[in-house]
């Protein structure tokens, strides 16, 4: 059986960082998608934020998948 991830981080806040296609998205308990994958890195949620890279860049996405300032 082939892995259905390339990369998978722990549950942290009920979702989990996983990386497909070359990719981060989240997904929730039951392996859906909460945050589509587009991230070149995820981090772990913690106080309901994560860190994450797009082009060498850093940002800071709630658990909606929307960009904090």
């Amino acid at each position: 059986m082939k892995p259905q991830f390339e990369e998978a981080k722990f549950f942290s806040q009920g979702l989990a960082a996983v990386r497909i296609g070359g990719k981060f998205g989240y997904i929730n308990i039951k392996g859906e998608f909460i945050i589509q994958p587009q991230f070149d890195e995820a981090e772990c949620f913690y106080g309901g934020l994560a860190s994450v890279e797009i082009g060498g860049e850093g940002y800071c996405i709630d658990k909606t998948g929307n960009f904090i300032d």
